[in-house]
């Protein structure tokens, strides 16, 4: 039997199999030459924390992207992050299995928002130092990101298991910890530029993410769901794996930055 969810209505609170989804925002979506439909429905919570973007004929077990907003890099085509490929590399993968999910969360600059992220590279730019250490040094969370809105929402769409396209561990945590099961899927992408590649390495070093590379085949099969968000992962590659990847996809760092981005 499936109980109402009282809350957003339409939607199971629980359900062993995927929920009907209203039809009402259903419409074609041309990406790449492809064709797909797409229905839209807010983050639980409400549109103030994102939006959901539901592809295809939704399924268990369905490729799910959970992805902050970045102005930068998904908008303006900015080469100084990860984040614009990372999805490109999504939405690639969700066309070729024909349905998936896109789970597009109000979260800029970590969740610092756009003026916080620009004041970080400014300190950057001054420092020498990369964002994380600049956001610590401005007064800012490393990381203030959540995503349990976007778990619920994932729920609420009778989804009990999902293949989440991702390298940060801490997105997997919070999604096996509302209770679905989760396969981490790999988001291979090429930097964009030496201060791109030097954000992969700040975002291994800082917040432990599973950088996959050419040589060291990433798979978190050693992971445990109760491992706590930052805990680093015995599957992670190796710093020579990765710093080798780093040097075969982007040009050499000048030296002054490479002394600053060990610390």
């Amino acid at each position: 039997m499936t109980i109402a969810n009282p809350m957003r209505p339409g939607f199971p609170a629980t359900s062993n199999t995927v929920a009907p989804l209203p039809d009402d925002t259903a419409h074609r979506f041309t990406r790449n030459g492809l064709e797909l439909r797409v229905r839209v429905m807010e983050v639980a919570g409400g549109a103030e924390y994102g939006h959901v973007l539901i592809f295809g004929e939704l399924t268990d077990n369905a490729l799910v992207r959970i992805h902050s907003r970045c102005l930068y890099g998904d908008a303006l085509g900015s080469q100084d992050c990860d984040c614009g490929p990372e999805l490109d590399k999504a939405m690639d993968m969700i066309q070729t299995a024909g349905s998936g999910v896109l789970v597009y969360l109000e979260q800029e600059g970590r969740g610092a928002g756009l003026v916080a992220k620009a004041r970080g590279y400014r300190e950057s730019e001054q420092s020498g130092t990369d964002t994380f250490t600049s956001y610590e040094t401005l007064g800012y969370p490393v990381d203030a990101r959540t995503y349990t809105h976007a778990a619920q929402s994932l729920l609420e769409l009778g989804l009990r298991s999902v293949q989440l396209l991702t390298n940060n561990p801490a997105k997997a945590d919070d999604i096996r910890t509302a209770g679905l099961t989760v396969t981490v899927l790999p988001l291979s992408t090429r930097p964009l530029s030496t201060r791109a590649a030097a954000y992969l390495e700040a975002k291994r070093h800082h917040r432990h993410h599973w950088i996959p590379t050419d040589t060291a085949p990433w798979a978190p099969t050693d992971w445990q769901p109760d491992t706590p968000p930052g805990t680093p992962t015995t599957a992670k590659p190796p710093r020579d794996n990765l710093r080798g990847w780093i040097t075969r996809h982007t040009p050499r760092l000048p030296h002054s930055w490479r002394q600053r981005s060990r610390h």
